[in-house]
């Protein structure tokens, strides 16, 4: 097979491996599976293992200066990616300006693409500008009130805290960004590509900047799909071959393929890029509408998540402790039936003994009987105690790897709890406020309500047209 070939085979499964893995890794039916260890991978393991990497092989200066560099470039606020992104938007219409637009104009695509194009690119620039710079809805002193009473407390996600940075009580839904060292209103999630914080006030402009881009990038695979056209009916690729011994011939798929991709210039591989970029944006972007229907944030589903494993941790505790019961009554029958044993054994002994006069032989096989007896029942107790241990053990077994999976995820869930815990009863002595301490989880994910869910039409004017603007 011819080494182009493998590659661009190659490229395909890796490029659709990927993005399903970014996109489904973190769903309840891959969690736990081998998608949800590679989504894992590919989020924090990968930075973890690159990190320890070089701070091995580096020396010491270059490890410092590669530290402070990446500490400024995760938890600072900088431009990285900001010139990244705008690198991206306009190296690639640099590409599909010199290699796509000789081809718009022509028989099969018609010249209003070219000011629809200008239009697309012009538009997406100006969303990312107004989503940059746009204001989340930063909380200080003078808007405080504005914020305090917006949402209540449900006492599940959210209780009255203190911010010690900002050194007031933090409002409902919202929270401190490290990166920006504010508290936002509503926080949704710090977006490195704006350079910004996304939260109650410019939502609505985050949203329309990734439709923007997602739009751009469906159009510009479209475009670069007609343009290909163009280029093999302009050129007859079909036609293409050569004559031997007479005899006319096509050309073989491989050479054609290499044909193809070097003549188009930059046409297929923009037009493939485009269409990937497209569907992870619409996916993202759906997903957040998905999120503002159900009135909940970023950070929100992150922390019902938390609080569904929690829940899933009491369920196991109750589990565990009904099989102890169960295996301290099956001791406790099993002592019953020993002592009964005992007693008859020893009623049988003393009228043994009062007959043993008359009757020497008969006591002596009664002993090795009894005996016999003895070491029979022992023996089946023995068993009937392993196999119950066995079971109990399994049964628990069973029950850890359904409603937690693996160890890490349960040792971080448990911590979690007991923080919940202790936050509940450190609170409850120092104030006597409802409001800061939690409510106790119930029995079943399905009892909680989202208290901030209105209703989708009410949630989707709410993000539309906030009120502290």
């Amino acid at each position: 097979m011819d080494i182009f070939l493998v590659l661009i085979g190659c490229y395909i499964v890796f490029a659709v491996t990927v993005l399903y893995t970014l996109l489904l890794g973190q769903s309840d039916f891959h969690r736990d599976g081998c998608v949800g260890s590679l989504y894992i991978f590919l989020t924090s393991g990968l930075q973890e293992w690159c990190v320890g990497f070089f701070s091995r092989c580096c020396p010491k200066k270059l490890k410092n200066g590669s530290a402070s560099c990446y500490n400024y470039f995760m938890y600072k606020p900088n431009r990285i990616l900001q010139g990244f992104y705008l690198s991206l938007v306009l190296t690639g219409f640099y590409f599909f300006y010199y290699d796509c637009f000789p081809y718009i104009g022509g028989p099969y695509i018609s010249s209003n693409h070219k000011y629809g194009a200008f239009f697309a690119i012009s538009f997406t620039l100006f969303t990312f500008v107004l989503s940059s710079n746009s204001t989340p809805g930063y909380i200080n002193g003078s808007n405080y009130k504005l914020f305090e009473n917006t949402y209540p407390y449900d006492r599940f996600l959210y209780i009255k805290k203190n911010c010690e940075t900002c050194n007031f009580i933090k409002p409902a839904r919202s929270k401190h960004c490290r990166i920006c060292d504010k508290c936002v209103g509503r926080f949704d999630h710090h977006c490195p590509w704006i350079n910004n914080c996304v939260g109650e006030n410019n939502l609505r402009y985050f949203l329309l900047f990734v439709f923007s881009t997602s739009m751009l990038c469906m159009y510009g695979a479209y475009l670069c799909g007609y343009s290909m056209y163009s280029f093999l009916e302009i050129n007859d690729v079909k036609n293409l071959g050569y004559t031997k011994n007479g005899v006319w011939t096509p050309i073989p798929t491989a050479i054609l393929l290499k044909y193809i991709a070097f003549e188009s210039r930059s046409i297929l591989p923009l037009g493939a890029f485009c269409l990937v970029i497209s569907i992870f944006l619409l996916y993202f972007f759906f997903y957040h509408i998905w999120l503002i229907s159900k009135n909940t944030t970023t950070n929100e589903s992150y922390k019902w998540q938390d609080i569904k494993d929690q829940i899933k941790i009491e369920r196991l505790k109750e589990k565990i402790e009904e099989h102890e019961k169960q295996e301290m009554e099956i001791k406790d029958d099993n002592n019953n039936n020993n002592n009964n044993n005992n007693n008859n054994n020893n009623n049988n002994n003393n009228n043994n003994n009062n007959n043993n006069n008359n009757n020497n032989n008969n006591n002596n096989n009664n002993k090795n009987k009894s005996k016999k007896e003895k070491e029979n029942k022992k023996e089946k107790e023995n068993k009937k105690e392993k196999e119950n241990d066995n079971s109990i053990k399994k049964k628990v077994e069973e029950i850890i790897k359904n409603e937690i999976g693996d160890s890490d995820e349960e040792g971080s869930n448990l911590n979690k709890l007991k923080k919940r815990n202790k936050r509940q009863h450190l609170s409850s002595k120092e104030a006597k406020d409802e409001y800061y301490t939690t409510l106790p989880l119930p029995k079943t994910f399905k009892e909680l309500k989202n208290i901030y869910n209105k209703g989708i039409i009410s949630n989707l004017f709410e993000v539309i047209f906030p009120k502290k603007v």
